[in-house]
């Protein structure tokens, strides 16, 4: 029996119910004119995944996601059948938190008719999940029978951990096997994480891992969609990356989505077997460019509020990686760069700043600094006390610097980009209402070394050295004083904080790796094993380790960053300013 199926992979917008129901209805149309059975979307697509607390117990809001599903998208499935995430709310009934019950609900309906409502069941609590917290679980695996013009098929239909059952004691797909269902239906807001350097270790691939398991165990097609666009938990921008895939019952992929936009793609099964199609191609370097390109264009144009975008260029790759991502995701109408230099600013690195500005054909201004800190350090001393430390001095010029570029923000009803890595970000190598301002952090979620790795990538996409051969020439420096560089060995600091923040291991932890020879491939291994001895390889952990602890006051004042690895600072990695471990 034939049955063909439409992925439809949207963008939803958290809490713009009246614009996600018009996407759907766009689907729904889009799939019936190409005669399919069925056209399935991704989890809670009608209100968005990551909402704000507040809709989430608004009965308001839960109602009209309720009215616009009976009164708008169910009366649209003349003809077809359709799987749409919404929630599921009854005000008769009152949870735990003293709020009605809620549920994240994935709806079928048909012909104009509702044919079943079914509520998660595996409700995940980790990283920025919190299903938990705000919904009741489902207990109930029932099968769906839909009429198609050849007969009867028998769907399971799954919302996204209900797939990833294996360490849970209901299993959702091994009962639709028993009760003899014929395709898993899996609807998602699955977020992307990267694979680590030289690995084929990111969300991408686990998926399809356990896809394929689910296929081997149970011998059911598995037609997974996935959301894509970002949603945001107020201090991590979440990319979330399609890449919706539909899989047949000999595990062949049999459709496969793009990455980091919209796509619509139907396939048709006949008795659960497809034709196979290729797989996406893999470049790590592409797909976090790709991440962090979707996750600024998607945070700018869904806020609504922003004209163009500001970028600061030092001369330095942080700042020139940011512009590429920028220019990639706003295009160079909407992005204009400013240079700001002081004194200490060598002539090397004002003209790489001019360089990189003129090889994407940008709006470039430049504003110099010197005077006005003069005048601030002069009035300050007249007021108050000659200026005592010389690092007051060096966080003036970065907090004069983010002064001028807030008030162009301002004025230019500009979204003002920060430039931190994560490295930075952890060592608290950044000044608190400085370099740190600004509306989005970028590439806040990268280690030191990845800057490189990705910088290298913009030229090697281009086929031409759009961020200059000499910026990846330059010893690492803030420029804040004469003959200064950054006091770090990013090559093996860049990979020591990632063990602190992904793996949650502290300086016992990674000296004991270190000891094994059994550091991750992050690290440049004969490099860190040649160039430090167990003990001071133990003394820079430890120092790394308390520059961590110690920055966590910054952090929690930065700007949201955009995540695309297994743990990011933020509401990913919930710090506590006060924490007297020393690991």
């Amino acid at each position: 029996m034939k049955f063909k199926v439409s992925l439809a992979q949207i963008s939803p917008k958290s809490g713009d119910l009246y614009g996600n129901a018009a996407q759907i209805l766009e689907g729904i149309e889009r799939a019936r004119k190409e005669e399919c059975d069925l056209v399935v979307f991704p989890e809670m697509c009608l209100t968005g995944y990551c909402l704000d607390e507040k809709l989430l117990i608004n009965p308001g809001f839960m109602r009209e996601n309720q009215r616009l599903l009976m009164e708008q998208l169910v009366p649209a499935s003349t003809g077809i059948a359709v799987v749409v995430g919404f929630i599921d709310f009854d005000p008769g009934r009152i949870g735990p938190d003293g709020r009605f019950i809620r549920h994240n609900a994935a709806a079928v309906f048909q012909d104009g008719k509702l044919v079943q409502v079914v509520h998660k069941r595996l409700l995940p609590a980790y990283r920025y999940f919190d299903d938990k917290r705000y919904f009741e679980p489902g207990y109930e695996a029932q099968p769906i029978e839909l009429s198609l013009r050849e007969g009867k098929v028998s769907l399971g239909v799954l919302i996204c951990e209900d797939l990833w059952e294996e360490g849970y004691d209901f299993r959702p797909c091994s009962i639709y096997q028993q009760k003899g269902v014929d395709y898993f239906f899996c609807i998602n807001a699955s977020p992307f994480v990267g694979s680590h350097p030289g690995q084929c270790d990111g969300k991408r691939f686990s998926r399809a891992e356990l896809i394929s398991r689910q296929i081997q165990r149970y011998g059911i097609p598995v037609i997974y969609v996935n959301t894509v666009g970002i949603g945001d938990n107020g201090k991590n921008i979440i990319p979330f990356d399609g890449l919706s895939m539909a899989f047949d019952r000999r595990g062949s992929l049999v459709a496969a989505l793009a990455q980091f936009e919209e796509d619509q793609k139907s396939v048709c099964f006949e008795d659960g077997v497809s034709s196979p199609v290729p797989e996406p191609p893999f470049d790590r370097d592409a797909e976090i460019y790709g991440a962090l390109v979707m996750g600024v264009r998607d945070y700018f144009n869904k806020m609504g509020i922003f004209k163009k975008v500001l970028q600061t260029v030092s001369g330095g790759i942080d700042s020139a990686l940011g512009t590429a991502i920028a220019f990639d995701a706003v295009g160079r109408d909407r992005l204009s760069v400013y240079n700001l230099p002081s004194d200490f600013n060598t002539p090397r690195t004002r003209d790489l700043a001019a360089q990189l500005a003129s090889n994407f054909g940008l709006d470039y201004r430049v504003i110099p600094i010197q005077y006005i800190l003069q005048q601030v350090v002069a009035d300050f001393e007249k007021h108050l006390h000659p200026i005592q430390c010389g690092v007051t001095v060096e966080n003036l010029q970065s907090r004069i610097r983010g002064l001028i570029m807030m008030a162009e923000s301002n004025d230019q009803q500009a979204l003002l980009l920060t430039n931190g890595n994560e490295t930075e970000i952890a060592l608290g190598y950044a000044t608190l209402y400085g370099d740190m301002v600004g509306g989005l952090s970028v590439i806040g979620d990268l280690a030191k070394p990845d800057v490189y790795r990705l910088a290298r990538y913009v030229n090697r996409k281009w086929g031409r050295p759009m961020i200059p051969e000499g910026i990846f020439d330059l010893v690492p420096s803030a420029e804040l004083r004469e003959n200064q560089s950054d006091p770090f060995d990013y090559s093996v600091v860049g990979p020591l904080i990632s063990e602190f923040i992904e793996k949650g291991f502290g300086p016992a932890e990674v000296v004991e790796e270190f000891e094994k020879r059994t550091l991750s491939e992050s690290f440049s291994q004969a490099s860190v094993y040649d160039r430090y001895s167990v003990e001071s390889f133990r003394a820079l952990a430890s120092a790394l380790y308390r520059c961590l602890n110690q920055s966590v006051y910054k952090r929690l004042q930065g700007a949201p960053i955009i995540v695309v690895s297994e743990r990011a600072f933020g509401f990913d990695l919930r710090e506590t300013i006060i924490n007297g471990w020393t690991g």
